[in-house]
């Protein structure tokens, strides 16, 4: 892609010895045809790829007078893409794809904000219109690949990330995402057969269901007591002491999770947020047999090394391979103890500082839930 190369560029350039990036000039007015604007705009990135290739050759041959000058000019061009073709490229990228959907200049603009967005569902839409006319196209088969990941079709980023593989191209990150669609076939089987016995459940067999009412909207989590009933009965006695309201989410990553539930979280607090917890740890519960994996939507229990969980919490944007206890794996798992029935968009959505509003039980078994003594130890909060 033509913008990829001139993001080269601009390496390039800071390994020429050129200052940084100035502020550019004001945007230009946007005109009434955004699909004539774009046509010019690409143009003008072609033509500005061009000049820096020249630019770049006559560096190269160049006089160290006349390499100055060279540098001063490759700035100009750096300057003015970067701060204003490109951004106006991104701008209009979206409404020119949903015009012409073929237009794969316009859908490789889109795919990384997209991608960082979380919003996956696009992303396959906007892969898979650059895949059908670009067939082996490593940025659509990457990003599609981890998007039907995200989705659970493991099936789908096997095949996209095959072809990747196959290409010569794919990198670490590629084929560590291969290796765990292949290893999630079996997981997502055994998760959903689970799943569906679990819906069975009435009465008083019902698993606790929870909601989180955050500024983004409300996310219900079901919570697996079965599995991991220490863990369950901490998070339904701490949202019943709202111990949540209040609290934010302090740490997002993007296609990873968004975790919360630091008491040094709350506005006011003047400790370092993710730093807390309740006063009290508990022992992880990952390692059992019936443990649960991290799936999209899994709610998990975050801590600073095995046994040291408290009230901190993550729910999962895709499935995380790397967070699943393992045969012989004796560290580095995180004890799984529900999933988002409603409002997965929303988990996706939040972001640094969005709050938890509130914390509230739907439904719980007709048994107390109080952590006894032997289950949790003091900590250093």
């Amino acid at each position: 892609m033509l913008w990829r190369c001139l993001i080269l560029s601009v390496v390039a350039c800071a390994w020429l010895g050129m200052p940084g990036i100035s502020p550019a000039e004001d945007q230009p007015a946007a005109t009434q045809d955004p699909i004539a604007e774009w046509d010019s705009l690409v143009a003008e990135m072609e033509k500005v790829k061009t000049q820096m290739d020249e630019l770049k050759l006559q560096f190269a041959k160049g006089t160290p007078q006349e390499k100055g000058k060279i540098r001063t000019e490759m700035q100009v061009l750096v300057n003015r893409f970067s701060t204003k073709t490109l951004p106006r490229l991104k701008e209009l990228a979206p409404i020119v794809f949903e015009k012409s959907p073929d237009n794969t200049v316009a859908a490789s603009f889109m795919l990384e904000d997209l991608m960082s967005e979380n919003k996956y569902q696009d992303v396959i839409k906007v892969a898979t219109a650059i895949l059908k006319a670009e067939p082996k196209n490593n940025q659509a088969l990457f990003m599609n690949g981890q998007a039907k990941f995200a989705e659970h079709d493991f099936e789908g980023a096997i095949t996209d990330l095959t072809i990747l593989e196959q290409s010569g191209s794919s990198g670490g990150r590629a084929t560590d995402l291969l290796e765990a669609s292949k290893k999630y076939i079996d997981l997502w089987k055994a998760e959903q057969a689970i799943r569906a016995k679990e819906e069975a459940l009435t009465g008083d067999q019902a698993l606790p269901l929870v909601k989180l009412s955050t500024n983004q909207g409300e996310i219900e989590i079901l919570l697996f007591e079965d599995e991991a009933p220490v863990a369950v009965r901490s998070f339904v006695q701490l949202i019943e002491a709202k111990y949540y309201d209040g609290l934010r989410f302090h740490r997002v990553i993007p296609s990873f999770m968004a975790q919360g539930g630091c008491p040094n979280s709350r506005e006011g607090s003047t400790k370092q947020p993710g730093s807390g917890g309740p006063g009290y740890t508990i022992k992880c519960e990952c390692y059992q047999e019936n443990a649960r994996m991290h799936f999209a939507g899994s709610l998990s229990m975050a801590h600073a090394g095995r046994d040291s969980g408290g009230s901190q919490f993550f729910l999962t944007h895709l499935p995380t391979a790397h967070l699943n206890a393992e045969k012989g794996k004796d560290e580095g798992c995180h004890t799984v103890f529900g999933r988002v029935t409603k409002g997965l968009d929303i988990v996706r959505a939040l972001g640094i500082n969005d709050v938890i509003k509130s914390a509230t039980v739907i439904r719980k078994r007709s048994h107390p839930y109080v952590l006894k003594r032997e289950e949790m130890t003091p900590s250093l909060d």
